[in-house]
């Protein structure tokens, strides 16, 4: 049994065939699927999905890319929605200085890079107050990243979402006691650099994830990815390792179940 760690149910790209995409997901073996918010409406539409579906879960949070079209407070509406039984983290947040609008003078860019800063501070915040973890979206902000974690070492962890990074990259984390989980991309004919870091870093330290409807692993490229993916990103670790497709299942199950608040009893 698979667990799914990162999904987008409330996207468009599912709003005609959930019901099928969820079915798929269950005959091939994926047991939990969290499905993540993005801002406030996309975090109170993915709780909404998982009160509705019983394998469904959900996380809540505000993506940086969202940060800097809020102009009203979000803490409070954020937090409202935390003691809800399946909500099992917070996220995604993080930092994402990768693209910025070329419009943008020099000191508007430092000012977004300050806003989602903030933003993602205030989300570490309230993981700390809920004993939540958090699901951790970076680009091109590694350090940056991992320097405002730092403070929150030991009350708090995060899972480096879609990570794409090395092996040293990943270590650092790890001595943190953070996890990073990997998609389709694994598949991609060019990322052999990848696939070497998954072979590099234990098996303990990783989950499994789409980030569907994107990234479609091979042979779906150029198709909406879905839950049931997972089964194959598995089985490419597998093979990267030389393991069992049924090791990989059963060890980040295990990691999955115990980062993410899948029973009440975690937050006390």
């Amino acid at each position: 049994m698979f667990i799914e760690t990162h999904a987008h149910l409330d996207f468009p790209q599912f709003s005609k065939d959930l019901e099928a995409v969820i079915q798929r997901a269950i005959d091939s073996g994926i047991e939990k699927i969290i499905t993540i918010g993005t801002n406030l409406q996309s975090s109170r539409k993915a709780l909404s999905i998982a009160e509705k579906i019983p394998a469904v879960w959900a996380a809540v949070g505000i993506h940086p890319l969202e940060a800097h079209k809020r102009a009203q407070p979000f803490e409070k509406d954020l937090s409202d929605l935390l003691d809800h039984p399946k909500i099992v983290a917070i996220g995604e947040t993080g930092l994402d200085f990768h693209k910025f609008d070329p419009s943008l003078s020099p000191a508007e860019i430092e000012e977004q890079k300050k806003i989602q800063q903030e933003f993602f501070l205030s989300q570490l915040e309230l993981a700390k107050e809920a004993k939540l973890n958090v699901i951790i979206h970076q680009r091109a902000a590694f350090n940056e990243t991992l320097s405002l974690l730092s403070p929150y070492q030991g009350v708090l962890r995060g899972v480096f979402h879609c990570f794409v990074g090395t092996s040293q990259e990943a270590s650092l984390l790890f001595s943190q006691s953070h996890l990073v989980s990997f998609t389709g991309i694994i598949t991609f004919p060019n990322a052999q650099a990848l696939r070497q870091t998954v072979l590099e870093i234990p098996l303990e330290n990783m989950m499994l994830e789409t980030d569907c409807p994107f990234l479609a692993p091979v042979p779906y490229r150029g198709k909406r990815s879905e839950p049931s993916h997972v089964r194959i990103i598995a089985d490419e670790i597998a093979k990267i390792k030389k393991i069992s497709l049924e090791e990989v299942a059963s060890q980040t199950t295990r990691t999955a179940s115990e980062f993410f608040a899948f029973q009440n009893s975690k937050r006390n």
